[in-house]
């Protein structure tokens, strides 16, 4: 090119720089032109080498790792280095300052040359954060993803994480007086679900020592976790544990084995994670044996701290010389110092001794020791000192429930509460038996190890709340027209979920099927007479004796309600059970029930009625071993240390009527819990009838 056409192509080229190109339509057009063809490349690598996509998501996978996308991974990797409170570094302030500064890149980059070469600081920021990505990159490829790396130390503490952290975080604050057992097993409060059907009762008690004692879980995962599980220890007997913590290698199992026991501080924590701190599980343990459901206590929470801490000398043993013949003292004596030398002795034990020694047989040295104790008696030695035995955690959580159990708790209430709601239809123990409301069916156990393992607290909550009108079962909880509030229902799932533990009932009972009663009167009695009361005078349905009652309500009326139900109370169908037939003898029948009319006729008999009661429930203690005794009505009427035990027509007043109705000072009687409804109703009917010898 000659020098005079370069020279005036640079002038054209200077010039059309000044001018520019126009946006609109050459750059627009070119822009336009590389969008099209980045589009057809994307459409062409989808259709031919396809995007990758994973799994559907599933929560339940636990084996599932999420990895974000490459261009993403830089990004997570910085992340890691700013953990926990400096999180907010790496996620918020890096990535607003980079953002800033590219916004303000026209105004910090301000000169005129424009080869790359000409702008050595430009080019070394960029390489550095191309390097600087890369390098994260890098890094989080290389890495592991946690759950592969991941080793399960302590499976109590998984079993933590993987189903309470989710909500709860790293660790629960439990209040004092909560049975954390419970809370677990039921679920019981701000709609956390019951893990009983989940979880078996040594995870449930494995993990309530975790959560109670997270110290004790760190002390057994490095001390103990190589030979044992937690769960396995969990029910073990808190004696023997501290026992074997004190002899170490002496231990006769760990003989030749190096033991790393953790001192004082960590020794406590140990065993306050086996056996946690938790009232209700330390009292079943250590106390139910001897004191059943809960124990005779109506003192302070201080004086039963101290009578569990500091041990026996607290009951005062009865002298039985004058009681017992010398016989019978003798083989009580040869009895308890070798009971299995003895068997045919356990009879009289029974009688005598079982009111406050429970199953427990004390054990006696010689036999000089427990002639004296069982002749003179007095305080006598009957509890472990539990002050040696448990640590001041355990002692505050089981003073703390067994004071709430004596003054009557959940299981408490749930017995009594099943004795007088469903004990009728469901048995005593919950076997079952013919169907009080379709005698040609029969009720299933509902304490059998399958029903049990196989309903929720859920579930049976619901049952009870609801009912199953379909086989007869009134709804019982308060929102659905029954009589019991939620706590009374959670009471009896408390009681009814204690039978899991061993169930009293293994197979289905055979029974015989009643015919469906015809008469008036007995369908009455079956059907009715439970919520109605016996004559009509009421109790969870309406009372029958009122003239309001038959002036607002027609025949009609009646029937229809008898026949279809009310779906606003707890009263159910019973057109699919009775026959019209029936159901109008029963209108007929109700409309007898005037006021001041339909009392009842049948005079209460002490022979036929209340004597094989008391031979059934009471004899065994109270016979010939003195005191009151219940074997006759003469005995019944003329014996007892505060005689009269009845006074007749008054049965609140009777110290018989205060024992069953727990009215009196000294708790209630049979020790076990309360008389059955229509036992008690039995018993004092006749006193208040005149309680007399017929």
């Amino acid at each position: 090119m000659r020098e005079d056409d370069k020279q005036q192509y640079l002038e054209d080229y200077a010039e059309s720089k000044k001018r520019g190109i126009p946006f609109w339509p050459d750059a627009l057009f070119k822009d336009a032109l590389v969008g099209l063809l980045t589009l057809i490349v994307i459409v062409g690598l989808s259709a031919i080498v396809g995007a990758e996509l994973g799994d559907r998501a599933d929560p339940s996978d636990d084996g599932f790792t999420p990895r974000p996308e490459w261009y993403f991974l830089y990004l997570f990797q910085l992340l890691k280095y700013f953990p926990g409170s400096l999180e907010w570094v790496g996620v918020i302030l890096f990535p607003a300052v980079a953002l800033i500064l590219l916004i303000a890149l026209p105004w910090l980059d301000r000169s005129p040359r424009r080869h790359i070469l000409s702008r050595p600081w430009v080019l070394a920021s960029a390489l550095a954060i191309v390097v600087f990505m890369t390098t994260l990159t890098i890094l989080a490829v290389l890495e592991k993803p946690p759950p592969q790396d991941m080793v399960l130390g302590d499976p109590v503490a998984a079993l933590y994480t993987e189903n309470c952290s989710g909500c709860h975080g790293a660790s629960i604050a439990v209040p004092a007086g909560i049975d954390l057992t419970a809370v677990i097993a039921q679920g019981s409060h701000e709609s956390m679900p019951a893990w009983s059907a989940d979880l078996s009762v040594d995870e449930i008690d494995a993990l309530a020592g975790f959560i109670l004692s997270p110290n004790g879980a760190q002390v057994f995962q490095s001390s103990c976790a190589d030979c044992h599980a937690a769960a396995d220890l969990a029910e073990g007997d808190p004696l023997q544990l501290r026992s074997v913590l004190t002899e170490a290698e002496d231990f006769e199992p760990h003989a030749g084995l190096e033991i790393d026991l953790p001192g004082a501080a960590g020794t406590t924590a140990l065993l306050n994670f086996l056996i946690a701190p938790d009232g209700e599980r330390l009292f079943t343990l250590n106390c139910s044996t001897c004191h059943g459901l809960a124990p005779a206590f109506d003192g302070t929470q201080e004086e039963l701290r101290e009578i569990i801490e500091t041990g026996g000398g607290h009951e005062s043993m009865p002298a039985m010389a004058g009681v017992l013949s010398g016989e019978q003292i003798d083989s009580l004596v040869a009895y308890v110092t070798d009971p299995g030398g003895h068997p045919q002795t356990a009879e009289l034990f029974q009688q005598n001794c079982t009111v406050c020694h429970g199953t427990q047989i004390p054990s006696s040295e010689t036999p000089d020791a427990a002639l004296a104790a069982i002749t003179m008696g007095g305080s006598h030695e009957t509890m472990p000192v539990w002050g040696d035995i448990l640590t001041e955690e355990q002692l505050d959580a089981l003073t703390l429930y067994a004071f709430e159990a004596a003054a009557g708790s959940p299981l408490i209430l749930g017995e009594e509460l099943f004795a007088a709601n469903c004990a009728a239809c469901h048995g005593d123990f919950g076997e079952g038996g013919p169907n009080p409301a379709n005698p040609t069916q029969t009720l299933a156990p509902i304490s059998t190890a399958e029903y049990l393992a196989t309903r929720d607290d859920f579930t049976i909550r619901a049952i009870i709340n609801q009912g199953q009108p379909n086989q007869g079962m009134s709804p019982f909880g308060l929102s659905f027209g029954g009589p019991l509030d939620t706590e009374e229902v959670d009471a009896l799932v408390t009681f009814i979920r204690a039978w899991q533990a061993d169930p009293p009932v293994e197979l289905p009972p055979q029974f015989e099927q009643a015919p469906l009663l015809g008469s008036p009167d007995q369908v009455y009695a079956q059907f009715c007479a439970q919520c109605h009361g016996d004559n009509g005078e009421g109790g969870l349905g309406p009372a029958f004796q009122t003239a309001e009652f038959h002036a607002t309500r027609s025949d009609d009326q009646l029937f229809r309600v008898i026949d279809a139900g009310h779906g606003a109370t707890a009263m159910i169908a019973w057109g699919e059970i009775l026959t019209n037939d029936q159901i109008e003898d029963l209108v007929g029948l109700i409309r007898t029930f005037e006021e001041g009319q339909g009392e009842a006729t049948t005079e209460v008999s002490f022979a036929d009625d209340v004597l094989p009661i008391f031979e059934a429930r009471c004899v065994v203690c109270h016979g010939a071993s003195g005191g009151w005794a219940a074997d006759s009505y003469t005995s019944v009427m003329g014996t007892g240390n505060n005689a009269p035990v009845v006074i007749p027509g008054d049965p609140e007043g009777s110290n018989l009527g205060q024992w069953l109705l727990g009215t009196h000072p000294n708790g209630f009687m049979p020790p076990a819990g309360s008389l059955p409804g229509d036992e008690l109703k039995t018993i004092l009917d006749w006193i208040a009838a005149g309680a007399f010898d017929n």
